[in-house]
């Protein structure tokens, strides 16, 4: 039976954020908590700490990510915070770029943060808190949405000529570029330092060699591909507007699964991959728990819209309209379900079993589950 945590509290009016919150016995500042001590302590999670980002008026949180012992928020006016995971300290922050100008998804290696903004790469290192590199890139141009991507000799940058160019780390200068046999937009980049796979916006994806244009292998899938494609250990995920998530091997690109995943509707969005699930989202299915090891689901939520964390037995789902349910990532059953009316962004953390949630006016919140 379904264990149901419902959030009975006293409701008050914060005339800061405009908003109705659940009293609670930890306030930040003006503003009350974002998921309330009641609610936390009945599911058997432990309240780590909340903060309030400082935020200009108008300002609003735009995405949080997870990566080792930081936590990174950006708003929509592109200023990075840079925040400890163990007390919610924030150790920096820095503008990213001009307002509202588009900032491609970074690259993280060797600790640092590896931004495109246009034509130009931006490194930062959050143990500065500030840039250690501005370098431009003529024969780039516009950076395309995957940004890039590098290993130990190479930086390789999408670019709207269609072209993926290898930039020689001593120097900077360009080694070589590569492209589809197809010409086709190249929308996605992973490197390693013995192979870079490459995926394009007509569904090709290339494995080449990493020091030259070298195709050392190509699989094509039936759709469109507009996500990231991501590596796991030896085997790659790539999903598609046909609507199957695919499970490559890195080596020589031949399918893993004995078939791809069927979600039923287009994917165009990334993914989570777990320890032993992936969790896939489509606009018209929800959320899927889908077995790294065979290929089918074990759970879908049909009102989820993402994973914000997991343990060895359970995946944490943020459903609408503002509930967390709680699936066995084992028997695919749900095991309950938790009021999160005030979240509006939540980070996806599949590094331990830790919760990061926030509303878009600063409220950030960490909380342990069990």
């Amino acid at each position: 039976m379904k264990k149901i945590i419902f959030l009975i509290s006293i409701i008050v009016f914060s005339s800061l954020v405009g908003v109705a919150q659940a009293k609670s016995d930890y306030v930040a500042g003006d503003n009350a908590a974002l998921v309330s001590a009641e609610l936390i302590q009945e599911a058997g999670w432990t309240h780590n700490w909340q903060m309030n980002l400082p935020l200009r008026p108008g300002e609003r949180i735009d995405r949080l990510r997870v990566m080792d012992s930081r936590l990174f928020a950006i708003t929509d006016t592109n200023v990075l915070f840079c925040i400890d995971r163990k007390d919610g300290r924030v150790t920096s922050s820095t503008q990213l770029s001009a307002s509202r100008l588009p900032v491609c998804r970074p690259a993280y290696y060797e600790d640092k943060f590896w931004f495109m903004v246009g034509g130009e790469m931006l490194v930062f290192d959050p143990s500065f808190g500030d840039f250690t590199l501005k370098e431009k890139f003529p024969q780039v141009g516009n950076s395309a949405e995957c940004g890039l991507a590098r290993n130990k000799d190479y930086i390789y940058i999408s670019s709207s000529d269609n072209r993926l160019h290898a930039i020689n780390t001593d120097g900077f200068w360009q080694q070589f570029t590569a492209t589809a046999d197809n010409d086709s937009p190249i929308v996605s980049i992973l490197a390693t330092n013995e192979i870079v796979v490459f995926a394009t916006k007509a569904g090709n994806v290339v494995g080449m060699s990493p020091n030259e244009a070298e195709k050392l292998w190509q699989f094509d899938v039936t759709g469109r591909i507009k996500g990231q494609l991501v590596l796991d250990g030896e085997d790659i995920y790539v999903g598609s507007y046909d609507s199957k998530l695919y499970k490559l091997r890195l080596s020589d690109g031949k399918l893993s699964w004995k078939s791809p995943f069927h979600s039923g509707a287009p994917i165009q969005d990334s993914f989570a991959v777990g320890d032993e699930l992936v969790y896939l989202y489509n606009s018209l299915n929800g959320l899927y728990g889908v077995s790294k090891q065979t290929g089918k689901s074990v759970w879908q939520v049909a009102s989820g819209e993402g994973m914000i964390c997991e343990t060895s037995q359970k995946g944490f789902v943020f459903a609408s309209p503002g509930i967390v349910k709680v699936m066995d990532n084992k028997t695919g059953d749900e095991l309950y379900s938790v009021n999160f009316s005030s979240v509006q962004r939540y980070a996806v953390n599949t590094t331990d079993a830790v919760m990061y949630l926030a509303d878009t006016n600063g409220r950030l919140m960490s909380v342990t589950v069990e």
